[in-house]
């Protein structure tokens, strides 16, 4: 009380210009605390926006790291990432938050999973080249057992199967070498088979294993050296390195060649590309271009290594193809059709998707959604809406797909575009969710070509699905050495992926290229030849294929 009083006295002795000099100045401090204060709030609501941000991300890559590596989902097929190596594949968003999501119309499910069927072991084995082994009691003991006599009754029946792993033969050559008695004729050689590579131990068959190894199972070719010296054959991986380099540049090319041909006359091409490393160029980039057949094409996988990312090198390489393109949102093929004019760019809805699913990896399971995870769940509904709406005709006639496209689907992307430019102008506070209404807003041009046409499929998981076998592969050996080596390999997968397209066994069909392509001179095949030898063409012989789809 006592130094209240002290205050007021002093106050009251102040005179009145100083008591007013004295509020000024209190009331500058206040307001100046009062923007401070704001400053200080609008900082921490963007710490807490940036905070939320950090933990969506995080909870993401925890996922990616550590959580299931799947997203099937029933209305997209197939749908998957294209970080094949570590298997970043999406976790199905509508199981993770089951409990969570709010309840939308029951979806009847396109894809029916088959029953076993009886007797699926025996047709597993119909393939097999079967060996019969009887089994029978000698006179004796039938005389022993049965002393009035016997009869036979149907056998017993039951299979194994035996599996004999990989055996070495040498196969030594001895050519005879005559001349004649007098000093006339010179030296005469006996025939003797053509071999694939000078001074070279390389048949077809070992060629051909390297090959299946390598470019088919993602084996690396240090690994496949040790699996050799297990059964003491010592090749090293630079010579087996050295032979499929050596075999594209002598053989294989024409057969390359004859892909793309096939390729650029196809009605529609699936487009993507994949980084690697290469020592001596740092970060490069693996294509690969697909057809899947019809309207008189086949089905191709062509693997491209062409020194870049650029659209002048896609340019360079689609000039002269008049067809569509279906790609991810990469900004060169958009450029290209507006450079060319005559190629068309369809947008991939699974990438629309897959942008919405990674922010559902943050929800837990048996909690309310955040309203950024509502909103990103409201979006995979529609998108799942128009594969499902889509997926009813996709046996149909490219007549009837097209008529209910433009019918019963086309209303749904309408709505979803709608939808999109709406909740855009909102601020949602998730970068995550921005970018993926961003992705969709602007691709909504590509996103509507399969509404023109029934042939054009929704996405681009052909060719995602396509460039798996050198994502996995890369994770495996790491690096490509060279350029010569980026090349040939790009080649090998292109003939490995295009057999099995056209149900042909990889081994075999490159056992039997070889062999055929030995009859002529290097590079030097006649076109109707090379025909025949083509994964697609019916010349290809029986054993080559494969007698049923699994």
């Amino acid at each position: 009380m006592k130094n209240d009083a002290l205050n007021r006295t002093k106050l009251n002795s102040l005179s009145k210009d100083a008591v007013i000099l004295l509020l000024l100045q209190l009331s500058e401090n206040f307001q100046l605390l009062s923007e401070q204060n704001s400053v200080i709030q609008k900082q921490n609501e963007q710490l807490i926006r940036q905070n939320e941000s950090l933990k969506e991300q995080l909870a993401i890559l925890t996922t990616h790291r550590f959580g299931r590596k799947t997203e099937a989902s029933a209305q997209i097929p197939g749908q998957l990432s294209l970080d094949f190596g570590d298997q970043d594949i999406l976790n199905e968003v509508e199981v993770i938050v089951e409990e969570g999501m709010p309840e939308e119309p029951v979806i009847e499910e396109v894809i029916v999973r088959k029953k076993r069927a009886k007797g699926k072991r025996a047709a597993n084995l119909d393939a097999v080249e079967v060996e019969s082994i009887c089994h029978e009691c000698t006179t004796e003991e039938l005389t022993k057992r049965f002393p009035k006599g016997w009869h036979e009754l149907p056998d017993e029946i039951y299979k194994e199967l035996l599996y004999t792993p990989a055996k070495f033969k040498v196969l030594e050559h001895h050519v005879k070498v005559y001349a004649g008695d007098s000093d006339k004729g010179g030296i005469l050689r006996a025939q003797s088979p053509s071999r694939l590579l000078s001074h070279s131990i390389l048949t077809p068959e070992l060629a051909a294993s390297v090959f299946n190894a390598k470019y088919v199972n993602a084996m690396p070719l240090n690994r496949l050296s040790e699996e050799f010296l297990r059964s003491d054959v010592n090749i090293p991986r630079q010579d087996m390195a050295g032979w499929m380099i050596r075999l594209t540049d002598y053989y294989l090319n024409p057969v390359h060649k004859m892909m793309k041909a096939e390729i650029l006359r196809s009605h529609h091409v699936h487009c993507d590309e994949t980084p690697f490393i290469m020592p001596e160029h740092s970060k490069e980039y693996m294509w690969v271009f697909h057809s899947p057949g019809g309207r008189g094409s086949h089905p191709v996988f062509l693997y491209e290594y062409m020194g870049g990312r650029n659209g002048a090198v896609l340019e360079k390489y689609l000039k002269g193809y008049r067809g569509i393109l279906i790609t991810d949102g990469y900004q060169p093929y958009h450029t290209l059709m507006r450079k060319d004019g005559e190629i068309k760019v369809a947008g991939c809805w699974a990438h629309c998707r897959r942008r919405y699913a990674e922010i559902l990896k943050t929800a837990r399971k048996g909690q309310a959604l955040t309203p950024v995870q509502a909103i990103a769940a409201e979006a995979i509904r529609m998108i799942d809406m128009i594969y499902h709406k889509d997926n009813h005709f996709k046996e149909s006639s490219i007549e009837k797909r097209l008529t209910n496209r433009q019918q019963t689907v086309a209303p749904l992307v309408d709505d979803y575009f709608a939808w999109v430019k709406q909740t855009r102008n909102k601020i949602c506070g998730s970068q995550k969710l921005t970018e993926a209404l961003n992705y969709s807003f602007n691709q909504e041009q590509y996103l509507r070509v399969f509404l023109q046409d029934g042939l054009i499929p929704l996405d681009n998981n052909d060719a995602e699905r396509s460039i798996r076998s050198f994502c996995v592969g890369k994770h495996s050996w790491h690096i490509i050495d060279s350029v010569r080596g980026a090349s040939a390999s790009a080649l090998l997968y292109s003939i490995a992926e295009s057999a099995k397209a056209n149900q042909l066994k990889p081994y075999e069909y490159f056992v039997y290229l070889l062999k055929e392509l030995l009859k002529y001179p290097r590079e030097n095949v006649p076109e109707e030849e090379l025909k025949k030898l083509m994964p697609w063409s019916e010349a290809i012989p029986d054993s080559c294929r494969k007698n049923k789809t699994r």
